[in-house]
């Protein structure tokens, strides 16, 4: 029989680490399940059948991917068809063979008699809790065809929402990435053939070229430790960013930024209120979904503030007051969730802030693109005149060497 190693939370918080024997993933699921606890991940042991493993595949499948397998399964269970015929379907069509593999391996469990939502939990590179949680409510309550519209409505709205930050800075980086191109173009091969026709001149020199022949001369000497020490940097960089104490660091430095900081926060605004708004109409507990926020938020302070509601909750209080008190959200925030809790809508109030949040990001994206444009191309105009004028500074200043 295999063994799977897994790792589970417990309704405390706690996280579990273990493994245990079945016939197959679906049945180790179930098990944990029965004993009340949250699978965050599932595999089966090495040098045992590899049926209903988590691809290592999985994580290049693409929430693009994910949306058209929402709307493609979501119109399949309308029509009445079948759910592992469904399955075998998308899998058949995929355009993903990550994700073929993955929705091979979820049609399995389904047909060996495993929950959805519990053949998807195997595969988190994937399926997310929150969409884990919203498709065990919606087989519950037998809604699993409104589950997956309301499923595929979110992730259009947060596939248009990154496309649209994505599409709004890539014009800058390129302008960047072009200029640092002309700037290394100048100092490696145009500057050199300055630096010859100057040899002669010593300290003559006027300080702006002698700056710019030295650096040029350094570069390339040093080019291949320059790259590496870039690449390195970046990687090192990535690395630390991923750290609790560097992510915070990142996090106060960006959201002092006038512009930038406040994109960052309404970004994690629309996320936090629009997965509480789909995961609370969808039936899945407040505490639950609560928690579920604090993963998608990327904020630690939001995570934080959270935390906060869904003890100030579990101690009967309401969800509005420990969200005003964070001072992450804005009173407008507290507000509307106050009388959404007052009149038992809730989900729609959050969907209603999502909504407004998406239209002022919409604004904070035109504002930011606006000032960095010009600011990128000031500062790079500044930097590649500094080298042309320095180029040209001895030969403006031939009548005074000759004298």
């Amino acid at each position: 029989m295999p063994t799977f190693v897994y790792r589970v939370k417990t309704r405390e918080g706690g996280v579990r680490q273990g493994e245990l024997e079945a016939v197959d993933q679906g049945a180790a699921l179930r098990a944990l399940r029965q004993q009340d606890l949250f699978v965050t991940r599932i595999r089966e042991k090495p040098g045992f059948s590899t049926e209903g493993w988590s691809f290592p595949g999985t994580a290049r499948v693409s929430q693009n991917d994910l949306l058209v397998f929402t709307y493609q399964l979501e119109a399949l269970i309308k029509a009445g068809v079948p759910l592992a015929q469904s399955l075998d379907m998308l899998a058949t069509q995929a355009s993903s063979s990550a994700l073929q593999a993955v929705l091979r391996a979820v049609k399995q469990n389904v047909e060996s008699g495993s929950s959805l939502a519990d053949a998807l939990q195997g595969h988190p590179a994937v399926f997310t809790p929150w969409y884990v949680s919203m498709i065990q409510a919606g087989e519950e309550s037998g809604t699993l065809d409104r589950t997956f519209g309301r499923l595929a409505q979110h992730l259009d709205k947060v596939v248009r929402l990154r496309q649209q930050v994505k599409l709004a800075l890539a014009y800058p980086l390129l302008v960047v990435i072009v200029a640092l191109l002309v700037l290394w173009v100048l100092l490696i091969w145009v500057i050199p053939m300055f630096a010859t026709m100057f040899a002669d001149w010593g300290d003559a020199l006027p300080w702006p070229t002698a700056v710019v022949l030295a650096l040029s001369r350094w570069l390339q000497e040093q080019w291949v430790s320059v790259l590496l020490g870039v690449v390195g940097l970046g990687m090192g960089g990535r690395l630390w960013a991923k750290t609790r104490s560097g992510r915070r660091m990142i996090e106060d430095v960006v959201l002092r930024v006038p512009l930038l900081g406040k994109l960052w926060r309404n970004v994690a605004m629309v996320h936090v209120a629009r997965t509480l708004s789909v995961l609370l109409g969808s039936g899945v507990p407040i505490l639950r979904s609560l928690e579920i926020a604090q993963k998608v938020s990327g904020l630690q302070r939001m995570v934080r503030a959270l935390e906060e509601a869904r003890s100030s909750i579990r101690e009967g209080h309401t969800l509005a007051d420990p969200l005003e008190r964070s001072g992450m959200f804005p009173r407008l925030v507290s507000n509307m969730v106050g009388v959404g809790e007052a009149t038992g809508s809730l989900d729609t109030a959050l969907g209603n802030i999502a909504d407004l949040f998406e239209r002022e990001v919409d604004r904070d994206v035109a504002a930011f693109t606006a000032v960095l444009e010009p600011l990128i191309i000031v500062v790079l105009g500044i930097g590649i005149g500094f080298i042309v004028v320095a180029m040209y500074l001895p030969i403006f200043s031939m009548p005074s060497v000759f004298d």
